[in-house]
């Protein structure tokens, strides 16, 4: 039988596998917050205060909760609260701008905001934007109280009933438990709808892929509004009895400690993260030892990088590509990290892919399958794949067809079945009529000595239409322009119109927090 078509699997919920969590492991350590801790049983009550002093504010069964915040056990909290009152989730990125923030809460109609007390201004100027405003919760408010009117929740968490909530909708596997806004690097972010049956198959997913049990001690560094942080890999340990330790930010000089203090098992790190590790000056002193797994995902590591993880940091490393509508969709076991460097592996045991023709111009259908080694867009489907995206109808005809999810992501796929990003569709450079994809050209500018990190994206010329264009961070400063136009004409991957046709030296690379380049903020800066 299929595991998620048992009976009892198929009503799963998002507050049902806390509950069953707390059934088994009710004294198993939960979270680990700010020097303070919760068994499931102790958290679990908290939970269910937070989540009456919610109805006590109004929030019903599909009422939306802004949560706008650092990473925190009230993000966590609050985020479970929601599920248990059968309402909707709205986690926010905490570096957006006030009108960012605004458009979210227009757009999801959120009835309550819980911000983060270091976010005052930022939240204010975004309130100020918008209209029906209802409850303001604030989290750790530190020396200044909060506004009034604005409740605080601590004070909310820790008054009132401890019993589960009882409310007048049954929760079902269908209903929304999410509102997880894209990152925005192609327009305005779009909600992308998630459900508890959604959410549930995530969790499944990867706590099988990962092989997770209720001993591990998963470290979140990569924040909670994320689908990584939260769906992928949170509530996944949560779904196994493991202990969630939660720092509000990434720093290499508290993370490495707190991976040796804390017996840190588990670790989901972009590779920005990783690399900062590694190359912290206080890596070598730190004991990494409880290291069992890693999983990395939104860019490619560098050999020498990935080489230096295994033998330094953690021997198990995965490799995944997801995105916010579909998350672990591709997963590369460790076994093969270095034999297939550059992969993000096979399918994952819920997900079923294709690679068709990638054809902006017409509607292409799943049947449309291109050759091995052939560049084609990525098709996913299974039960962790949104029904769609809110209030947007015509986004969601137009990415779900046939009953496939049409990523935009283009790859192409081995003779063994793994598969190799290439590009976004939109990023794809056309230069005088070929076509080239990013990440060829980027493969071999990390291979060129002296090189830390690269990006290549098309500019706009009059002549070509685009020009290749590398952005190059060295790791020496006497490294030139000519030496990296001498290595890649020697390069025997690349044909002459794929080299650069300009190189520009950076400090640093734009990302986001999933670790993907901000391509678009470069294309701004350097047009």
């Amino acid at each position: 039988m299929n595991l998620l078509t048992h009976p009892t699997a198929s009503r799963l919920t998002v507050a049902s596998m806390l509950l069953r969590t707390v059934e088994r492991h009710a004294e198993r350590e939960a979270l680990v917050y700010g020097g303070r801790r919760w068994t499931y049983k102790s958290w679990n009550a908290r939970v269910n205060r937070t989540a009456h002093a919610l109805a006590g504010l109004g929030v019903r069964p599909y009422d939306r909760v802004g949560l706008f915040m650092h990473a925190s056990e009230a993000t966590a909290t609050l985020y479970f609260a929601c599920q248990k009152l059968g309402a909707v989730a709205v986690p926010m990125n905490f570096r957006l701008a006030p009108s960012e923030v605004a458009h979210i809460l227009r757009d999801s109609g959120a009835r309550v905001l819980a911000y983060g007390g270091s976010l005052t201004e930022t939240a204010l100027k975004a309130l100020g934007e918008t209209r029906g405003m209802g409850e303001l919760i604030v989290v750790e408010p530190g020396d200044r109280p909060p506004p009034i009117a604005h409740h605080d929740f601590e004070a909310l968490a820790e008054s009132g009933p401890s019993h589960e909530p009882v409310i007048t909708a049954e929760i079902g596997p269908e209903m929304l438990s999410a509102l997880v806004y894209t990152s925005g690097t192609t327009g305005l972010a779009k909600g992308v709808r998630h459900t508890h049956a959604n959410d549930v198959a995530i969790a499944m997913n990867c706590a099988l892929e990962y092989q997770l049990g209720s001993e591990e001690r998963a470290l979140h560094i990569a924040p909670l509004y994320h689908v990584g942080g939260m769906q992928a890999f949170f509530i996944p340990h949560l779904l196994v009895g493991g202990t969630n330790l939660i720092e509000p930010r990434f720093e290499p000089h508290r993370a490495l400690p707190e991976i040796q203090d804390q017996a840190v098992t588990t670790l989901f790190a972009v590779p920005t993260q990783i690399h900062g590790m590694l190359f912290h000056p206080d890596f070598g002193s730190c004991d990494v030892s409880s290291l069992k797994m890693i999983t990395t995902g939104g860019a490619a590591l560098p050999a020498a990088t990935m080489e230096r993880v295994l033998s330094a940091l953690c021997p198990r490393l995965y490799n995944g590509y997801g995105m916010t509508e579909a998350s672990l969709t591709l997963l590369m076991n460790p076994r093969d990290v270095l034999r297939k460097l550059g992969s993000c592996g096979k399918s994952t045991l819920l997900s079923e892919t294709r690679l068709v023709i990638h054809d902006p111009d017409r509607n292409v259908l799943p049947h449309e399958e291109v050759p091995t080694g052939e560049v084609g867009q990525l098709l996913v489907r299974g039960p962790h794949t949104t029904p769609g995206y809110w209030n947007d109808p015509i986004q969601t005809a137009e990415r779900l067809r046939h009953g496939w999810l049409y990523t935009g992501d283009l790859f192409h796929r081995d003779a063994e079945g793994y598969h190799y990003f290439q590009a976004r569709a939109d990023d794809l450079i056309v230069t005088g009529g070929e076509n080239v994809y990013p990440s060829e050209v980027e493969e071999v500018l990390h291979r060129c000595p002296r090189v830390r990190a690269a990006a290549v994206v098309g500019m706009p010329d009059p002549e070509w239409g685009s020009l290749v264009t590398a952005f190059v961070v060295r790791d020496d400063p006497s490294l030139t322009e000519q030496a990296i136009e001498d290595f890649c004409r020697d390069s025997e991957l690349l044909a002459t119109f794929k080299r650069p046709r300009r190189i520009v030296f950076v400090d640093a690379l734009p990302t986001n927090p999933s670790g993907k380049i901000l391509t678009r903020e470069l294309v701004a800066r350097f047009g």
